[in-house]
């Protein structure tokens, strides 16, 4: 019963909205069948628009893996790094990715450079923080018995502090894939030019066009394209530390 639970919800939020859509001109919210027929209809654009922010978000993603993991590696070798550059990466979570866009835009011209920039930095402070703690959470106790039988710095990376960051830098993806595709979106809206398509131009053009269902459908196959990655990422951490870590 409780996985039917899920389903359940979905249907019922369907049903609402189907309901709610009768009540308002189609141009303010088209119900799930419009919706569903402007995706059809439209669905070469719309899987390439897919496919492009799909591209541009796990783009930003790996660019964000290799600073996030390799900075956390760092702060944890040096730890005068991790105070002084550990405020700034929280800074530039605190900082609206839509304000910085703009200015993406004049330092790298319209594309999908943008997308992948702005992909790479709304989903890397959660790499970061998630492996800085991850990498942290052995006892001085568990790293001192290592040294003590003759480990090294590395090999007490490898074979203790890596494994016990795990469950946590996974858990940490699970945020960065969904922020990945936001930030990409975002990216889109400011500096896509429709060629390639991209979901955020899909949006935005569509908006401007009063084309209210295309855009609830670009916005959904943006959700799926969230849900496919955060499956993924479960997925993987089901296999990597499902059996000793009680993943379910």
């Amino acid at each position: 019963m409780s996985r039917a639970l899920p389903f359940l919800v979905a249907l019922l939020v369907l049903l609402a909205w189907w309901a709610l859509s009768l009540t308002q001109p189609e141009i303010l919210l088209p119900g799930p069948m419009q919706v569903l027929e402007a995706g059809w209809t439209g669905r070469v654009r719309l899987g390439t628009g897919l496919l492009n922010t799909a591209l541009s978000s796990l783009g930003g993603l790996a660019i964000a893996s290799g600073i996030g993991l390799g900075g956390a590696t760092l702060f944890l070798r040096f730890s005068w790094l991790e105070r002084a550059f550990y405020p700034y990466a929280l800074f530039m979570q605190t900082v609206p990715i839509i304000a910085i866009a703009p200015v993406l835009v004049v330092w790298l011209g319209y594309g999908a450079s943008v997308a992948l920039c702005t992909a790479a930095i709304v989903c890397f402070f959660p790499i970061l923080s998630s492996a800085n703690a991850g990498l942290s959470s052995p006892s001085r106790s568990e790293v001192e018995l290592l040294q003590l039988y003759g480990a090294s710095w590395t090999q007490t990376l490898i074979k203790l502090r890596l494994p016990r960051a795990l469950p946590t830098v996974l858990a940490g993806y699970r945020s960065a894939v969904g922020l990945s595709v936001i930030g990409a979106i975002v990216g889109e809206f400011v500096g896509a030019t429709g060629d390639p398509v991209s979901l955020g131009y899909l949006v935005i053009s569509s908006s401007r066009s009063a084309d209210t269902a295309t855009t609830f459908a670009a916005v959904c196959a943006s959700a799926v394209l969230a849900g496919i990655l955060f499956a993924t990422v479960r997925a993987i951490e089901g296999w990597a530390i499902g059996a000793w870590h009680g993943h379910s």
